[in-house]
């Protein structure tokens, strides 16, 4: 087995790299900072190692703070212009509601499939049991392997007599 190399420094240029341009577009920086408050919850909160929680919080975050990050820069990319952003509860309304139509996502659609899923394995296996069923009607008990009565269905006390 071959040992992956840790790369030494990469958080260091990380850091390196970034503070310096959130340094240079700072507004834009406070703007998601802030507005991105949920999915740094949804980061530390979730428990899971793929971390699928920030994932999708943090995408419909993310387009919620959008339009006033777009905003911020076609009018004034100033610290003002920001805070004026901030001061508009309309702004906190999209933002952090994108963030809960995330999280609604998150928790509904785990659910949603399972349940889905659940169904389609039941009527399966109503279906085998249909064929079961015809197969015993056509062949004999003796191709289930199982005790059946003529109709095709198991006996009250097969249980009892195979034991």
């Amino acid at each position: 087995m071959a040992r992956k190399k840790k790369k030494k420094g990469g958080a260091l240029t990380l850091i390196l790299l970034i503070v310096p341009a959130a340094l240079i577009v700072l507004p834009t920086t406070i703007l998601f900072g802030i507005g991105m408050i949920p999915t740094i919850v949804a980061y530390v909160v979730d428990r899971d190692p793929d971390k699928s929680a920030p994932i999708t919080v943090g995408g419909l975050n993310f387009c919620g703070c959008m339009p006033f990050a777009i905003d911020l820069w076609k009018h004034q990319h100033t610290i003002g212009a920001a805070a004026k952003i901030f001061a508009d509860p309309l702004a906190w309304l999209v933002m952090y509601s994108a963030a809960a139509v995330g999280w609604g996502l998150y928790y509904g659609i785990p659910p949603l499939v399972a349940g889905m899923e659940i169904t389609r394995a039941e009527k399966r296996v109503e279906v085998l049991k249909q064929k079961r069923v015809a197969l015993v009607q056509e062949w004999g008990p003796d191709v289930a392997g199982d005790y059946f009565d003529e109709s095709g269905g198991m006996e009250p006390d097969a249980e009892m007599q195979g034991a």
